[in-house]
């Protein structure tokens, strides 16, 4: 835990413009959940207000993510898969938007530090991530679920308020699904013109799959005002989108 703390000092003390998450490890909160909510802090940030010194910070969580790899549960690996699903995520959006080389030579740092990432999997074959910006396709569907993840263990007191995020969850799925769509349309038409998507809707586009995966992934670490906080993000951004592309 010496090391935990470490981390969360280092972050207080790096910029106070993202705080890291509270909770008490071993009681009702265990240390990855932790990790998991305050690298999802950073994540979660709009790409326009990110800077170099969130990406050390991001790269400060991952070099220490060897620490949460211990006695892990089956609701720590499937937390971990969808953080290393968000992370890819995170680094492809900001490698569409950013066109500061330092900051995309840092990205490619953290593409390596993410491929390496070892407490997702259980003795198999890690999954293929994709860190390269890659435009909405128009043929498939979103990459991103549209239910919620089954979760365990739910006290009685949270039930409520469980069953009203996983509502909020489900109807926030469909409203980004038709963007995504209608923004893939809008894509390739642009395509077959010789342009594109502006870069504050791709990058609202691409936020998709990050912010319901830190959605997803805080339900299973039963932090429901981290998943309120993730969905408010993919409804602004799902209202972003579909002022430009329609609905």
């Amino acid at each position: 835990m010496r090391l935990a703390s470490s981390l969360i000092l280092v972050t207080l003390c790096a910029q106070a413009q993202v705080v890291p998450r509270v909770g008490v490890p071993g009681v009702g909160i265990g240390a990855g959940s932790l990790w998991r909510g305050n690298l999802g802090g950073i994540l979660g940030q709009q790409p326009s207000k990110v800077t170099m010194d969130d990406l050390g910070r991001f790269d400060q969580y991952l070099a220490g993510a060897g620490a949460y790899c211990a006695a892990l549960t089956s609701a720590d690996y499937a937390a971990n898969r969808l953080m290393m699903r968000s992370m890819a995520a995170y680094v492809r959006t900001m490698n569409a938007y950013s066109i500061n080389p330092g900051m995309r030579s840092y990205l490619g740092r953290l593409s390596t530090r993410i491929s390496a990432f070892p407490c997702a999997w259980v003795g198999g074959q890690p999954e293929p991530l994709g860190f390269e910006p890659i435009p909405p396709p128009v043929a498939a569907e979103p990459p991103f679920a549209l239910t919620p993840p089954d979760v365990t263990n739910v006290a009685a007191a949270d039930k409520e308020t469980f069953s009203d995020l996983q509502a909020r969850y489900t109807a926030d799925a469909k409203r980004a699904a038709s963007a995504w769509k209608s923004a893939a349309e809008m894509n390739a038409r642009l395509t077959a013109q010789g342009a594109s998507l502006n870069a504050d809707t791709a990058a609202a586009v691409s936020r998709f799959q990050l912010l319901f995966g830190l959605a997803a992934g805080s339900m299973l670490d039963h932090r429901w005002e981290e998943v309120t906080e993730h969905l408010q993000a993919v409804e602004q951004e799902t209202a972003k989108v579909a002022k430009v592309v329609g609905r």
